[in-house]
């Protein structure tokens, strides 16, 4: 062949009349085709295998190997698959049609052949073929394309659920598509858990907006290994633009990511401590600062300057230097990571940006959801402890402290630079003071931390030194007049502070975690003394306690309740907890499960401050408890606010219907007492009867009240 004709399309005639292939050739050759003839199959395969055709003309009737073997071989072939093949024959026998197709034939045409039709519909085949091996291509290309670029592809289809993935996906999370087949429930088991519920809300919102969208993230393959990768998200829609599933790309992107990270480090990360540096800080100070000011929120920033710290670096060496900032690094990240005020917001790669090295003996520390500014006076107080500590350089032992000046948002500043500069001030005040020391910004709120931190180191003592009393405020019958029960209120009674009412110190306690030592001594306590009421023989009286969520989430809860009870030798049904509306729905069946195991006890339950918190009557209907209290915020405005009173009106309709008592708190004028006698409410407590009482003064109350008190 010369050039101009392995230009043209290659056609394959087998046949073994000689006449057909004058007649092919006459036809043929002037339609552009570069013509092979051959008089048997066996000739006819070795020329395929040689020349490799671009379409095959196969006789059915030929001695030796007939057409349908001819063509059943060629198929097998490796490049015999996609080639097309029309079979001849010279009748339209329906048998040997079906038997043509079945032995790989694309077409077939009847003897004698009509040469001009036969002619058009071989160059439609030689170019529908051309377009297939050339889409072929394409896909290799692009398969091997998107394996040197580690990307595959998926689909979802939304009304089924079923999903595609590429044969890259598969290489991604190094699974065998024949082991496993995705859909929309088990392929969360290959999205990390902390990037589930970020990656899904991408999906729902692409379904939603049909806005395409591309997110990173991280995998988990079969290996547990983790990597990262880059996902783009676009809708389907149908002929009525309706959503029926979503398409993307997924592009492992891990060694950009290690190298982002390397690159990362080296500018915003120190050398010696391996810390966030000043610059990677003040960014997300900045931040910070936008995030805060959207939500209304608190922070505070520690400026912490070592003491005698360039006394070290001068006398021992920079080398004893550098090991001295990495021990207190390794120091103030341990504490902080303990702490639950400390920062969390940054991101999953840079889980310490909560402390950061400004340079030489500085640090910063970042603070963030402050309750109140003083709490940074309490990491303050801790750091102080972590740094004390001797710390060995080499075969020596240092010694050494750290003076802190502490700034809070927005109080102090609005922008980054003025935050650091005014906690610099702070440190330099406090510096002045001399060694140890920590100061605010502002003086007043000094003060203020240094009065919560007192309270705090005299509250751990406050039950061993037997400062704690109870009050009883007394709790009266609607109809009788008489005194049923009484609410065991708590209160502190310190030699330094002086006596403090709940409001005072029960937040702190909480916080601090010292409230589980309270709350078990009011049990303990209100179960001691109601044995004495019995033992004079004062009559039966309910006796409420108020439980914190924090105690009663103890796993020693339940059991620490049976055995006060049998160390006393009360009748447990006495006792009534009362619980608030947050408590119980924070966690309903493990919160049932405890009620349950309270009730068998023989205690009461009451819900408190009902009407307050989420009021789900669902929930309600649910739990075991004995009454409900009425809040004294819809209490003080009867009776001369309807709303008020229609609230009232419904707690109580709604108590009678769940058969449960009900006590109104906060009664304190006729008006208010008149109005509840004229209701279905059980109880009535509040200072028109009496104020929480110590215990002799409440003694001497039950004694006077033991006959009915006028209500009227």
């Amino acid at each position: 062949m010369n050039l101009s004709e392995t230009q043209l399309p290659v056609l394959l005639v087998i046949d073994d009349d000689q006449t057909l292939h004058l007649w092919a050739k006459r036809n043929l050759t002037t339609a552009g085709f570069n013509l092979i003839s051959c008089t048997d199959g066996k000739a006819g395969i070795e020329a395929f295998k040689e020349y490799s055709p671009n379409i095959v003309l196969i006789d059915v009737e030929m001695p030796g190997m007939d057409g349908f073997e001819s063509c059943a071989e060629i198929r097998s072939l490796p490049n015999g698959a996609s080639t097309p093949v029309i079979m001849m024959t010279v009748t339209e026998d329906s048998q040997k049609i079906a038997q043509a197709y079945a032995s790989g034939a694309t077409d077939f045409v009847i003897k004698p052949i009509n040469w001009e039709v036969l002619t058009h519909r071989l160059q439609f085949m030689v170019k529908a073929s051309n377009n297939l091996i050339k889409l072929e291509q394409n896909e290799l290309r692009l398969s091997k394309a998107k394996k040197m670029a580690r990307l595959g592809n998926w689909e979802w289809q939304t009304h089924n659920d079923s999903v595609y993935w590429s044969d890259e996906i598969y290489s991604m999370v190094e699974l065998d598509r024949k082991m496993f087949t995705p859909d929309i429930h088990n392929i969360k088991g290959f999205i990390h858990t902390a990037d589930i519920k970020h990656v899904w809300q991408h999906l729902q919102n692409a379904a939603k907006t049909k806005e395409a969208t591309v997110i990173e993230f991280r995998i988990i393959n079969s290996r547990k290994q983790e990597r990262f990768v880059s996902q783009q998200i676009e809708a389907i829609e149908n002929h009525k633009a309706q959503i029926t599933g979503l398409i993307g790309t997924i592009q492992d992107i891990t060694e950009r990511k290690h190298q982002e990270n390397k690159i990362r480090r080296l500018a915003y990360y120190d050398e010696v401590t391996q810390l966030p540096n000043r610059s990677f800080f003040l960014q997300f100070l900045s931040k910070t600062i936008g995030l805060a000011q959207r939500n209304k929120r608190n922070f505070a920033i520690l400026f912490l300057d070592l003491d005698g710290f360039k006394g070290i670096n001068d006398s021992y060496g920079h080398q004893a230097g550098d090991l001295l900032l990495k021990e207190i690094s390794r120091r103030l990240t341990k504490g902080l990571r303990c702490s639950d005020l400390a920062s969390r917001h940054f991101d999953h790669f840079d889980p310490n940006i909560d402390l950061a090295r400004l340079g030489g003996d500085e640090f910063i520390i970042l603070l963030n959801d402050l309750t109140r500014p003083e709490d940074a006076a309490i990491v303050a107080e801790r750091i102080q402890g972590w740094i004390a500590e001797p710390v060995m350089l080499g075969d020596r032992q240092a010694h050494i402290g750290v003076s802190m000046g502490i700034s809070v948002f927005p109080h102090d500043g609005e922008d980054a630079e003025t935050l650091l500069k005014n906690a610099d001030i702070a440190m330099y005040h406090a510096k002045k003071l001399g060694k140890g020391h920590f100061k605010f910004f502002h003086e007043a709120m000094t003060l203020r931390a240094k009065k919560r931190l007192e309270m705090e180191t005299y509250m751990h003592c406050a039950v061993a030194k037997n400062e704690l009393r109870l009050h009883y405020q007394p709790v009266i019958d609607t109809i009788s007049g008489q005194m049923i029960g009484a609410e065991a209120l708590l209160r502190w009674e310190s030699p330094q502070l002086g006596f403090l009412p709940p409001n005072d110190f029960i937040s702190l306690a909480e916080e601090n975690g010292v409230i589980n030592q309270f709350g078990e001594w009011v049990i303990r306590e209100a179960c001691r003394q109601y044995n004495v009421w019995q033992k004079l023989g004062l009559g039966e009286l309910t006796i409420a306690v108020n439980l914190s969520s924090l105690q009663f989430n103890q796993s020693s809860f339940i059991p620490m309740i049976a055995k006060i009870i049998q160390e006393h030798d009360v009748n447990p049904t006495f006792l009534t907890f009362e619980l608030t509306e947050s408590m119980l729905m924070a966690d309903t069946e493990n919160m049932l499960k405890k009620l349950d195991a309270l009730k068998s006890l023989g205690v009461k339950l009451a819900l408190d401050d009902f009407g307050t918190g989420y009021s789900s009557l669902s929930y309600l209907n649910r739990f075991p408890l004995d009454s409900l209290k009425i809040d004294h915020s819809f209490v003080k405005e009867l009776p001369d606010s309807a709303d008020a009173a229609a609230i009232v009106g419904a707690i109580l309709a709604l108590a009678k219907a769940l058969n449960l008592k009900t006590v109104a708190e906060g009664v304190e004028t006729s008006q208010q007492n008149v109005y509840l006698q004229n209701t279905t409410c059980d109880a009535i407590q509040g200072y028109y009867f009496s104020k929480p009482l110590p215990v002799e003064e409440f003694k001497k109350y039950w004694e006077q009240n033991n006959s009915p008190i006028l209500l009227g």
